[in-house]
């Protein structure tokens, strides 16, 4: 099982983890078009500010083998 996560950097060089609601998913692929899914939610938000990095990761979920 996989949780996806997108990690953003704002212009101002802040930068925040945004955690998925919905997972954890049973595929590392599922995992990566949530993630996907995400950054196109985020920065299509009318009120998103200027992004300067914009990245996803898909962990294991918590107690499951690495």
């Amino acid at each position: 099982m996989f949780e996806a996560l997108i990690l953003v950097c704002l212009i101002n060089k802040e930068c925040v983890e945004l955690h998925d609601d919905r997972g954890p998913y049973k595929t590392e692929v599922q995992c990566k078009a949530r993630a996907a899914e995400m950054m196109s939610d985020f920065v299509s938000a009318p009120v998103t500010p200027p992004v300067t990095t914009l990245m996803f990761r898909c962990d294991k979920a918590k107690g499951q083998d690495i």
